[in-house]
């Protein structure tokens, strides 16, 4: 069943990719320690959060709701979308809009440990978003949590599929927050799923 609707926090995680540096696999379901990336990040954000996950449905330890942008492949922009259209109205009735809404890339098994922080950095905040400082001191769009009445007007400017993250959400004021580099991590090819499995092996 899906999560209970009435929360201030919702989540979408994005499980669409193409995986091309990893040969085509779905990089969401490769194994870190014994479980595999997305359970990592999903069992990793509390539990009173909504949750919508984007992609292909499979079963999941944490209860979440499935969606697919529409057509599949759109890109993340679409995803981030349909992933608030699913949560608006699952259960056959329009829900109360959660005030925040975290945005996450699947392939980030660690990203679901630091999505607290990033709420709670919002909320102490007058931005609009705050996400991860990336490596280049860029934020990290999909690693961020974001107001979502502002995410929803971002979304409303212009056409979603196949539209630019940066393009499309970069007008909103975002403040971004330094975390610890693997934090970070993001499974997009085989060195990186090497390095988050010894992470994981360190940390249990």
């Amino acid at each position: 069943m899906p999560p209970s609707p009435a929360q201030d926090v919702a989540v979408v995680v994005l499980c669409g990719g193409t995986s091309a540096r990893m040969g085509g696999r779905d990089k969401t379901r490769e194994l870190v320690g014994s479980v595999s990336v997305l359970e990592l990040l999903l069992n990793a954000l509390p539990d009173d959060w909504a949750v919508c996950c984007v992609g292909q449905p499979r079963p999941t330890d944490r209860p979440v709701l499935w969606t697919r942008e529409r057509p599949a492949g759109g890109g993340p922009v679409a995803g981030i979308d349909a992933g608030l259209r699913a949560l608006a109205s699952y259960g056959g009735h329009d829900r109360p809009e959660s005030a925040v809404t975290v945005v996450l890339a699947g392939d980030q098994p660690f990203a679901g440990a630091v999505a607290a922080a990033l709420v709670n950095a919002l909320n102490a905040s007058r931005a609009e978003a705050v996400a991860a400082e990336a490596g280049d001191g860029r934020p990290q769009l999909l690693l961020a949590a974001y107001r979502t009445q502002r995410l929803r007007q971002a979304l409303a400017r212009g056409p979603v599929t196949g539209a630019g993250v940066y393009a499309t959400l970069g007008s909103l004021r975002v403040v971004a927050l330094p975390l610890e580099p693997a934090d970070l991590v993001d499974v997009d090819t085989p060195a990186a799923l090497e390095a988050a499995r010894r992470r994981a092996g360190r940390r249990d």
